[in-house]
């Protein structure tokens, strides 16, 4: 990993499990419990990086991407049965980002439903160790960086502390 990409983990990352959002109705009597998602992301690789430099026959020069481990953060800060504060962090394209945060409201026994104006994101709860992480519609890109998503996927407990390499 590089050094830019290390520096942007660290600003990024470390404080995301820091601080609950701002009008969480529930009181954090525990430590926030952070779930991972690591997954390869693509990044524009150095111009002098032959190893992802392509000639084609017609002698024209192309770049292909330098496909790097990034990992998404689910932060749940608190959760009961009929709410959860959390703070999701995704990662995309050439290290853009998605940075939502607020309070889900409980929409089944194991389903929580994040919904601000046009937003909104799904939290399902599988077990103790895992959530699945699902985007409703495209909205939610209002409040990412250019190239930054949500992709449904399933987060994992502990998966945040994973090192990248």
């Amino acid at each position: 990993m590089n050094g830019k990409a290390l520096t942007f983990l660290m600003f990024y990352l470390v404080p995301a499990s820091a601080a609950p959002p701002d009008s969480c109705p529930i009181s954090a009597t525990a430590s926030p419990v952070s779930y991972g998602r690591l997954h390869q992301i693509p990044t524009v690789a150095p111009n002098n990086d032959v190893s992802h430099t392509v000639i084609t026959p017609g002698g024209m020069i192309l770049h292909t991407p330098e496909m790097v481990a990034a990992t998404d953060v689910l932060t749940v800060v608190a959760r009961d049965q009929d709410a959860l504060c959390f703070h999701l962090l995704t990662l995309a394209k050439d290290w853009h980002k998605c940075d939502i945060q607020g309070v889900a409201s409980k929409e089944s026994a194991n389903s929580y439903l994040f919904a601000d104006g046009s937003a909104a994101v799904r939290f399902t709860f599988i077990g103790e160790d895992q959530v699945d992480v699902a985007p409703i519609g495209t909205a939610y890109r209002s409040r990412c960086e250019p190239s930054g998503s949500i992709q449904r996927a399933t987060y994992t407990l502990g998966g945040a502390e994973r090192k990248t390499p």
